[in-house]
């Protein structure tokens, strides 16, 4: 269970000074970004109100380029990529496309005022960057993890090999007896252990990921990355069951089951798909709502037919009312370190299905407050299906998850204040060498989540 606020306050004049912070978010910021773009958006918005205490400024590879100021103390730098993944045909289905050059001079430049570099990234042009610019100028590294790429690397891979030599004899050659996926995923976490091993910070999101870092830099040296929630958007008072009947024609009494995501293979979305299709055949009533766009959209609406609704990007204002309104988000992903959307819809009084391979268990109380769902590469569909079977037949089940969730869950998330207040001002604190409340905010916030 998530710890509430403890009470932190750097208005407060805990920090001496402004810290001169530049963040490196190696993708565009766009309307339908995702998550990753997303948390960093929400904590420039934190950082606004707090101006004693930080100036931020953080950097997008992509998107509306040049500088936009949010406040005195807080800015959006857009640089153009200069090798970017949308270039190369063979990674055009790449869900988020990044910059591969080895270096980027112009936001060096940028660099210049910054008395701490924060990279979201390990691999890619921005963190290359930061690690050349930290160590020529002795400045202070902190790293954050937001995406398992290493796993990415490993899915796109393969459809990557099946693009360019399809799936017969070289494919299968090149896909499962070369492993060549499996390799570009174990280079991707052997960058990983390098670029922590030379930050002064690790910041993560998973109790697993953090014994990882750890092995690395050091305990003293890891701490967690919470992902706060806008409980004015994201609040059980918000749902309007009605609103959703009329606007997708779905039929009263049936139970609705919510995706939010790109829909392709890399979300899991095939699995999600494949399961339903077979509680379908069963004749138990259910509806899913698909808010996102991708590749899989006709594969849902084929394997579905009259079940799905697949309705496209949706704002952040009714996407809250959209989880308030449904019985269950299913999340069936295997590669996420936290799911904004998980934490969005549990502020939302709705009870969520998670996978076991996720790490997102930690933050509700499985059985109670949602479901884990854990299954082999070639057993999940099945293994999803059991697992929603139960709660579709007795939607009493659902109504009594989402009580639950109300009471104990939704109160104690934090808000993107608090995760700024607790989790990165003390960090960024302490690698600059200055004082902060006697060791407040990470340790022990760590401590509470981690349990």
């Amino acid at each position: 269970m998530l710890p509430s606020a403890s009470g932190v306050n750097w208005q407060s004049g805990v920090c001496s000074a402004q810290m001169r912070i530049h963040v490196l978010v190696d993708l565009a910021r766009t309307p339908e970004s995702g998550g990753h773009v997303k948390c960093w958006e929400r904590l420039a918005s934190a950082a606004v109100e707090r101006p004693d205490a930080v100036d931020l400024t953080v950097h997008f590879s992509g998107g509306p380029l040049g500088l936009q100021a949010l406040s005195q103390n807080v800015r959006y730098v857009g640089h153009s990529p200069l090798l970017s993944t949308a270039c190369l045909p063979f990674l055009s289905h790449a869900p988020d496309h990044t910059d591969l050059a080895p270096y980027h001079p112009k936001l060096a430049r940028a660099l210049a005022g910054a008395e701490l570099i924060h990279t979201t990234d390990a691999y890619f042009a921005f963190a290359r960057t930061a690690l050349g610019i930290a160590r020529r100028r002795g400045l202070p590294l902190v790293t954050s993890m937001h995406t398992d790429t290493p796993r990415y690397a490993r899915i796109y891979a393969r459809q990557a090999i099946e693009r360019l030599v399809g799936c017969g004899r070289l494919g299968r050659l090149l896909n499962d007896r070369l492993c060549l996926p499996r390799r570009a995923e174990e280079r991707m976490r052997r960058l990983l252990a390098r670029h922590q091993a030379a930050c002064d910070y690790v910041l993560v999101s998973q109790p697993s990921d953090r014994d990882a870092a750890s092995a690395i830099v050091g305990a003293a040296r890891v701490g967690m990355l919470r992902r706060g929630v806008d409980k004015r958007i994201f609040a059980p008072a918000r749902r309007d069951r009605r609103w959703l009947r009329e606007r997708l024609g779905i039929p009263e009494g049936q139970p609705v089951l919510l995706f939010v995501g790109r829909i392709d293979r890399g979300k899991s979305i095939h699995v999600l798909a494949e399961a339903l299709a077979g509680l379908a055949a069963q004749g138990i009533a259910f509806h899913l709502v698909c808010a996102g766009r991708g590749p899989d959209v006709p594969l849902v609406l084929a394997r579905l037919p009259g079940r799905a609704s697949c309705i496209g990007h949706v704002a952040s204002d009714e996407i809250g009312r959209l989880a308030a309104s449904a019985d269950l988000l299913a999340a069936p992903s295997e590669v996420e370190v936290l799911s904004n959307v998980v934490i969005e819809a549990l502020a939302s009084g709705t009870p969520v299905a998670v996978s076991a391979k996720s790490g997102m268990a930690a933050h509700f109380r499985p059985g109670l407050t949602g479901i884990v769902v854990d299954g082999d590469e070639h057993g999940l569909s099945s293994a999803w299906s059991a697992a929603l079977e139960p709660l579709l037949r007795q939607p009493e089940r659902l109504a009594a998850m989402a009580e639950a969730v109300r009471g104990q869950v939704a109160p104690q998330l934090p808000s993107w204040c608090d995760v700024l207040d607790q989790d990165l001002l003390p960090i960024w604190s302490r690698a600059l060498g200055r004082a902060t409340a006697p060791e407040l905010g990470r340790d022990a916030a760590c401590t509470a989540i981690a349990s």
